[in-house]
């Protein structure tokens, strides 16, 4: 039997609006995005108590792979200490090895800090 269930991440932020600008910067793909203004959520409970900017749900794709997100109600704080996305890859793959060291790089020059860089980790 063949299953078609996917596991999705799925991210809060207070701005995904500034996330996904930053995503995009990465190298996300397909971006799409569901405003609070978008009419399918005319007769929503929560419509009127959020900004016509608010992003109820976006989509983007990363290495292939698609990850949501969208924003929090209320400004409610978001704490992602402790929040991890793996990226498995296969050592021996060398499209898949470069993939990744691409990433790593465009992440370095956006300013994001490496805890375990590849080289230490896999010698790359």
């Amino acid at each position: 039997m063949i299953l078609l269930v996917k596991v999705v991440p799925y991210l809060n932020f207070q701005h995904s609006l500034e996330a996904l600008a930053f995503y995009e910067k990465l190298g996300a793909t397909d971006i799409q995005i569901v405003k609070a203004s978008d009419p399918s959520f005319t007769n929503s409970p929560m419509a009127g108590e959020a900004n016509p900017d608010f992003v109820m749900n976006a989509q983007f794709n990363m290495l292939g792979e698609r990850i949501d997100c969208s924003d929090t109600w209320g400004k409610m704080p978001i704490d992602m200490s402790g929040q991890n996305i793996s990226i498995v890859f296969d050592l021996n793959n060398e499209d898949e090895v470069n993939a990744v060291k691409e990433l790593e790089a465009k992440a370095k020059e956006l300013g994001c800090t490496i805890t375990l860089p590849l080289e230490k980790k896999h010698g790359l």
